[in-house]
Parts: structure tokens; C-alpha cells; sequence
């Protein structure tokens, strides 16, 4: 089976690829980190390299993974794949889990109040309702 995570370009991302390495390790099971950009951002970039003639081996959205995933070999010890993926965030990744079998889904959460109470963003919220697989919710240290 696989573990997938959801990993974005913030800081974050180190802590969600840890937990999803020690599962990945503990079940022996594949990995795979994706990352999703939306419409907007894939419009934007891809204007953006447009006007300058820049061009790249690779998609948008591999490109933007690849860069997601950015330094995480140092929190990962066990091999895995980079996904890119367009469109809504978190029908992306219920998709991507579906698609492979996820054993797990692992994504960000936010403490917010003083008393403890999670409060999670917008993509996280969407990917818990939407997702029939266990999913898997590292806090952010804030």
C-alpha cells in the first residue's frame, strides 16, 4: 500500500513528511508526498514563464512539487515519490489516494485556541470530510 502526504511549500511540510516516513516504515510501505497547486497559481507561473521564455524540464506542477519537497531528504529515510497535481487542493489529494489505495492520508492541522482546540485550514477540513481513508493529522508547533 501506500502513505500519502500532503505537503505544501510551507515549513510545515518537514513535520508531515516525518510522521509519513514512520509510517511508511513501520506498515513497509511505499510513499508519496504530493503537492497541488490551484488554477490560479498554475495560470500565474505559467504566464510567468510565458513573458521571460523561461522553460523547464518538467511540468508546472512536478516543478512546483519537486520545490515543495525541497529538503525533506533530511526528515525521510526511505524512498518515495514526488507527486504534482492542478486544481482544488483537497479534492486533489482524496483523488490521488484513492487512485493508489492510500493506507493513510497524512496532512497539517493548526492549534488555534488557548484551551487546545483544533481548528484546521480550509484544504486539511476538505480532505477529513471527503476522504474515506484514515487520515492522519500532525499539529503545527506554533
Amino acid at each position: 500500500m501506500v502513505i500519502v502526504a500532503a505537503i505544501s511549500d510551507s515549513e510545515q511540510s518537514r513535520d508531515i513528511a516525518a510522521r509519513a516516513d514512520e509510517l511508511a516504515q513501520a506498515f513497509d510501505d511505499e510513499l508519496a508526498l504530493i503537492h497541488v497547486i490551484e488554477e490560479t497559481e498554475y495560470t500565474r507561473i505559467v504566464e510567468k514563464q510565458s513573458n521571460t521564455r523561461e522553460t523547464g524540464a518538467g511540468s508546472v506542477e512536478d516543478n512546483a512539487a519537486a520545490q515543495a519537497a525541497d529538503g525533506l531528504d533530511e526528515v525521510i529515510s526511505t524512498d518515495y515519490d514526488v507527486i504534482g497535481r492542478v486544481g482544488n487542493p483537497g479534492k486533489k489529494v482524496v483523488e490521488y489516494a484513492d487512485e493508489v489505495d492510500a493506507r493513510y492520508v497524512v496532512v497539517g492541522g493548526r492549534a488555534r485556541s488557548p484551551v487546545g482546540k483544533a481548528l484546521f485550514g480550509s484544504v486539511t477540513q476538505s480532505i477529513l470530510l471527503n476522504t474515506e481513508r484514515p487520515a492522519v493529522t500532525v499539529p503545527a508547533l506554533e
